[in-house]
C-alpha cells in the first residue's frame, strides 16, 4: 500500500474569553470565542518513529492559539492571521493551515445570532508568510 503520509490535524472547539472587537463593551468586558484549527503536513517520519518529537504536538498548537488570543485586537481576521503565522513559525512542516474564529453572541443589529465567524486559510503554494 502506497501512502504519502499526509496528516490533517484538526483541533475543534477551543474556547476562550478574549478582548477582541470594536465596541467599547467588547474591549472592556471581553467576548467568548470558539476557535477551530486545521493543518496539513507530511507525517511519514512521525508515522514510522511513533515519536512526538517527529510530529506536531497538539498541546503546543493549543498553547500558541491561547497566546495569540491573549493579545487584544479589533478584528477576527487579525486574530486568525496571527494564529496562522504563529503556528507556521513554530511548525514550518505545515503546508496548509486554516483557522476559524467564531465570536459567540455578537449582538449584530439587535438580532440574536449564535456567532460571527472569520475563516482564514493559507497554503504555501499560493501565498507567503
Amino acid at each position: 500500500m502506497k501512502t504519502d503520509h499526509v496528516t490533517t490535524l484538526e483541533i475543534n472547539g477551543m474556547q476562550f474569553h478574549a478582548f477582541i472587537g470594536i465596541l467599547p463593551e467588547e474591549k472592556a468586558e471581553g467576548v467568548d470565542l470558539v476557535i477551530d484549527f486545521k493543518g496539513r503536513y507530511f507525517s511519514k517520519k512521525a508515522v514510522k518513529s511513533d515519536d512526538i518529537s517527529d510530529a506536531v504536538d497538539v498541546r503546543s498548537i493549543c498553547e500558541i492559539v491561547s497566546q495569540e488570543v491573549a493579545k487584544p485586537c479589533k478584528l477576527l481576521e487579525t486574530l486568525s492571521d496571527r494564529i496562522v503565522r504563529a503556528v507556521y513559525h513554530s511548525y514550518p512542516v505545515f503546508y496548509a493551515i486554516k483557522v476559524k474564529v467564531a465570536k459567540l453572541n455578537p449582538g449584530l443589529c439587535g438580532a440574536h445570532c449564535w456567532s460571527a465567524t472569520a475563516s482564514l486559510g493559507w497554503d504555501n503554494e499560493n501565498s507567503d508568510l
